[in-house]
Order: structure tokens, then sequence, then C-alpha cells
């Protein structure tokens, strides 16, 4: 019998692998040895298969050099112990120590996976070490994924990635979604807006997410409390607030309401109407086809890394990014349009079961790596 081929995920966090990366875990792990590592893993031990090997590399967020230098020491004798036959790396700071860990050791398939750019809008000296990090994790690895057309086309036109090296599974994003999770309860609705004395008849646009300046919050507001006296709507805002300053922001009109970070996203999707991302940039928000796939269209910034996410016309609505007057102008055409909001979210449902349902998408990274490792 054949000595199975070896393949460590890193990424930061144990949330990145419970939020995306579940099934393909499980279907790697029946063809291959995999290995986990990033903090908090011991988080995943009920939630993966038991000959799942789970490793905990001490990542901090932000630049922290002392730490990342533990960090990186701690992955790179990892690599020398097991000599993996691939690795797979996500985010920039990890991509990049995995990049070096994996030259040094001589991995024979090294793959990173794009997921965004957060040089996007950096200026000046930071802006070039941001994206001489990305060319460096390219240039050390064998292939990289990337989780949108758009973005790919981007890191092209911005001459991170080549042509040859750069792939996208299927149409986009790293784990899809699971629909059967994911999807809309008219029990659920009402509960929920009962206990929030919300009417049925009250529009609901939702912001669901990290919560800071890059995703547009401060526009998202301001274009809300224009159209919030004379109409029966509601902001509700979800999601962990990673700038202070903010509270107080969130806190200055009643038709606003915050809630901190939920585990169960899909009850929101479910009573709202529309979900809302005015971010600055983004790779592949999973959040907007969790929301599709519960039938819940989106208004979103028109910005590459959600031109994947939606079709305009079809699944949802573009605004020009930081614009509050075209975020305003936006919402009142989608609260005087609401049946056509329904039928966005009936096509937005469809095209979730037909491009973007996990198995297919584990079924197309399978693939992928079959066709790198063997």
């Amino acid at each position: 019998m054949s000595k199975k081929s070896k393949i460590v995920l890193i990424a930061n966090t144990a949330n990145f692998f419970n939020s995306f990366m579940l099934d393909h875990v499980s279907k790697l792990s029946q063809k291959y040895n995999v290995f986990i590592c990033c903090n908090d893993v011991n988080k995943l031990k009920k939630l993966i298969p038991t000959n799942v090997s789970l490793v905990r590399v001490n990542f901090k967020r932000g630049v922290k050099l002392f730490d990342d230098f533990n960090s990186f020491l701690t992955t790179l004798f990892f690599f020398f112990k097991e000599r993996p036959d691939l690795s797979i790396s996500f985010t920039p700071k990890v991509g990049f120590m995995v990049a070096i860990a994996s030259f040094l050791t001589n991995t024979p398939n090294r793959l990173h996976w794009f997921t965004g750019q957060i040089w996007v809008n950096k200026k000046g000296l930071i802006k070039i070490f941001y994206k001489l990090i990305d060319k460096l994790i390219f240039s050390l690895s064998n292939n990289v994924l990337v989780d949108g057309v758009s973005q790919r086309n981007f890191l092209i036109k911005n001459k991170i990635v080549t042509i040859n090296k750069a792939f996208v599974l299927h149409k986009g994003s790293v784990g899809g979604v699971n629909t059967i999770k994911f999807k809309f309860n008219k029990k659920i609705r009402t509960r929920l807006r009962k206990k929030l004395s919300i009417s049925k008849n009250t529009f609901v646009f939702l912001c669901l997410g990290r919560i800071n300046k890059e995703k547009g919050i401060n526009e998202l507001i301001e274009a809300f409390k224009k159209i919030a006296k004379n109409n029966n709507v509601l902001l509700i805002v979800v999601g962990p607030i990673e700038d202070k300053n903010l509270f107080q922001f969130l806190k200055n009109n009643k038709k606003v309401l915050y809630f901190n970070f939920t585990t169960k996203p899909q009850d929101w999707f479910s009573m709202a109407d529309i979900l809302c991302i005015p971010s600055h940039r983004e790779g592949f928000p999973a959040v907007v086809i969790e929301a599709a796939s519960c039938g819940i269209p989106a208004l979103c910034s028109n910005i590459y890394g959600l031109h994947d996410t939606i079709i305009e016309h079809r699944t949802g609505f573009f605004h020009k990014v930081k614009s509050i007057n075209d975020i305003k102008k936006k919402m009142l055409y989608i609260i005087n349009n609401k049946k056509l909001v329904k039928k966005y979210g009936i096509s937005a449902k469809k095209r979730v079961l037909k491009d973007f349902e996990q198995s297919l998408l584990s079924k197309k990274l399978l693939k992928f790596i079959n066709s790198n490792i063997d």
C-alpha cells in the first residue's frame, strides 16, 4: 500500500478553518495525511476528523516582530520535522512565513491562497512593502489560488501574479456555502423580529462582519440616517467592532441596532431584507453568498472583490465606493422596489446552489490538489 502524501494547511486562527475549510479538510483527510497549523488550534478538535493532526502556532494579528519571529521559527521547525509534500497558506503574514519556511525545507509543492490585498488603499512605502510581500509569496510558490476572478485579474494587472500560475476554483470563494446551514427560516424571522420589537412591515438593512472604517460602516450609517426619518426602515449591525470610536457612532440613531459577534449569521439573514457590504476593499466575502443562500440579495461597493459575489441587476446592487450620496440613492431605490429585492433574492439563491455549494468547491479543490501533488 502506497504511503499517503502529507498536506499542511496554515492560517492565523482556528476560526478561519471553522468558517471556510471544514468540508475541505474532511474530503482531503480521506486521501491524504492532513496537518492544520494555527492559533487556538484545539478549538477544532470536535469539528474535524480524528485522523487530522493539529499543530499550534502562536500567530498574532498585526506586526509584532518578536512574536512573529517566534512563530516563524515554530513554522520552520515543523517543516523540517514533518517534511510535507504540499503546503497551503492563507493571509499575507502567514503566507510570507510559510513561503520562506517551505522554500528553505525544499517542500516540493508550495501553494498560497490569496483572499484579499491589504495594500489596495495604502500609500507610499507601506503600500510598496506589502506589495513586495505578495510578490515574494508568489515567487516562492509553485502555484497560487485566488478566491475570485476579479481579484485574480487585479493581481495580474498589478504584476503580483502571472496568468499561468494563478487559478480560481470554479466561480470563486474559498469554501463555498453550506446550503443546509444557510437557508431562510420563517419561524426565526418572526421570532427575532418579535424579540427585537421589529414590525413585519419594517424593511431591515443588515451589515454583518468585522466592523471598522475600511468596511465602510461610517458611510453606510451616514447614508442610512438620511433615509431613516421618513421611511419604515432599520439598520442592524452585527459583528466585532475593531475601532472603539465607532461605538458612539453606532449609538447615535434609534433606528440603528448593534449586536456583537454571532455564531448564527443565518438567523440574522432570515430576519433581514438585504445585506449591505459598503467595504473599501474586499477579497471574496463569504458573507454575501451565505446571505444569498438564505434568499437575501446584497447592496455592495463597486470594487473588484465584490464583482464575483453578485450579478448587478440580477442578484444585487452596486454603489460607488465611499459615496454616501450613492448609498442613500440605492437605499431609497431598494425600499421603493421591494418586489424587485425579493426577485433578486430568489435569483441569488439559485446562483449559490449552482456555483457556490461547498461540496462542489471541495471537489474542485481535491481535483486541483491531485493534479499538483500526484
